[in-house]
C-alpha cells in the first residue's frame, strides 16, 4: 500500500495520505475512539489476570476506569452518535483497505459502547 497519493498537479508531486481529506479524517476518527480503548484496556486486563487469580481482591489500577465508565456511559453515552457519525462519513470516502478495516473496528467499538448505553437505559 502506498502511504502516498497524487495532488493531480503537473509536476507529478505526490502528497502523503495523511495530508488528504480520508487521512484527516481517519485522524480525527482514531482520536475519537481513544477513550473507549482506555476503558477497554484495564478490562481485557481484569478479565486476564481473573483467569490467572480468579480469588483476587478489587485492584485501584485494574478497576478504577471500568467503574468510573460504567457510572458515566449510562449519561453519556448518547453522544457516540458524533464519532459513529463521523467513521461512516471516512468509511465512504476511503478506499484503501488498511484504513478501511480499522474504521470498521472503530465503527464496532462505538456501536458497542451505544449498545452498552442503550441496554443500561432499557433495564
Amino acid at each position: 500500500m502506498s502511504e502516498e497519493r497524487k495532488t493531480g498537479d503537473s509536476q507529478g508531486e505526490r502528497e502523503l495520505w495523511i495530508e488528504t481529506r480520508q487521512g484527516g479524517l481517519f485522524f480525527v476518527n482514531a482520536i475519537l475512539v481513544a477513550p473507549e480503548l482506555v476503558v477497554l484496556f484495564p478490562l481485557a486486563l481484569q478479565l486476564l489476570v481473573g483467569l490467572i487469580a480468579p480469588e483476587r481482591n478489587p485492584s485501584p489500577f485494574l478497576d478504577t476506569i471500568p467503574f468510573v465508565a460504567s457510572k458515566s456511559i449510562p449519561y453519556l453515552g448518547w453522544l457516540l452518535v458524533i464519532p459513529i457519525w463521523t467513521t461512516v462519513k471516512n468509511l465512504r470516502l476511503e478506499s484503501l483497505p488498511i484504513p478501511r478495516a480499522a474504521l470498521l473496528v472503530f465503527l464496532l467499538l462505538h456501536i458497542s459502547f451505544l449498545g452498552y448505553t442503550l441496554l443500561s437505559w432499557v433495564g
